[in-house]
């Protein structure tokens, strides 16, 4: 009876968790503050339920084809020590998201961890009612499927797609050599501007995998000029003809260990890139790529056809 009353209270609890989701974004500066603090023990947090889960099925192949009764008390306990820690992790990841500067992308991430702590609840049913060990087994395989597939989404977000470019792709675009000709020859017939064919490049390689598509850290786009310079929770990314003003510039020269520099792991911005930026910024914004000048001409990617 007991353990029945304390099951009923992890279902109650779960989906009270999953209607937070349902929450809007912080509007105040304070609340993003403390979203964000709170949230910065996530990296911690989110390593706890792995780990203990992991532990669980160890003590679940141990006893496999034992009696399951001698286990049963310890994957009772694994399930809800998992289930506490995996709350947790819930929880700081969700100020995240509420605290607006991140995408919707976090969503998925957040709806695959609650169905995690839903299927959690249901692997200690099954061990609550003796189904055996068999079907706890069962269930433990889905379980540890469904804690995968959010750690995944969890990991595209920080560390982007691993399936996104091959290891042999990135070699073969990276031996290509650069183009280094004259301008007036490298840029004839090319109608392109100098965002498209020079600046793009470098921000792609250094910049997108947080500031693209719905992966929009700080709420900032930096896929265009024109996203750039509108910004996001912090402010325009660069300020038009004035490059030191520019936050974007101001990021990139902070030390390399500063927790503002940006970007903040590497490839790091290099000092011929930063120039062409910061040239790009003062007088090439919205400048058709005739316009850069033959130092920067080894920027340049030759056109798509």
């Amino acid at each position: 009876m007991r353990a029945c009353c304390q099951f009923s209270g992890l279902w109650l609890w779960t989906l009270l968790l999953g209607g937070l989701t349902l929450l809007p974004s912080a509007r105040s500066a304070s609340a993003v503050d403390w979203f964000l603090f709170t949230g910065g023990f996530h990296p911690l947090a989110v390593h706890l339920p792995i780990g203990l889960w992991a532990g669980t099925v160890l003590i679940l192949i141990v006893g496999v084809r034992r009696p399951a009764m001698l286990f049963e008390p310890w994957l009772r306990g694994g399930a809800l020590v998992t289930w506490l820690s995996g709350c947790i992790a819930f929880l700081t990841g969700l100020t995240l998201y509420l605290s607006g500067t991140y995408s919707d992308t976090v969503k998925p991430h957040l709806i695959a961890t609650w169905i995690f702590l839903v299927a959690l609840n249901l692997f200690y049913d099954v061990v609550v009612k003796g189904a055996g060990m068999k079907k706890i087994s069962v269930v433990a395989v889905g379980v540890s499927i469904i804690m995968g597939y959010a750690g995944h989404l969890g990991g595209v977000m920080t560390h982007g797609d691993i399936f996104a470019e091959v290891p042999w792709q990135a070699h073969a675009a990276s031996a290509e050599p650069r183009v280094d000709l004259e301008a007036a020859v490298l840029f004839e017939g090319d109608d392109r501007t100098v965002f498209e064919a020079a600046v793009y490049p470098i921000l792609d390689e250094k910049c997108l995998l947080c500031h693209a598509g719905r992966r929009l850290r700080a709420k900032l786009s930096m896929e265009t000029e024109e996203a750039m310079l509108k910004g996001g929770v912090s402010g325009a990314a660069m300020v038009s003809g004035n490059a030191d003003g520019s936050m974007m510039i101001e990021r990139m020269r902070l030390p390399e260990d500063d927790e503002l520099h940006m970007p903040p792991m590497e490839p790091f911005v290099t000092d011929e890139e930063e120039q062409l930026l910061v040239w790009w910024i003062n007088e090439g914004i919205g400048q058709p790529v005739s316009a850069l000048p033959a130092t920067f001409a080894s920027f340049v990617k030759p056109a798509e056809e």
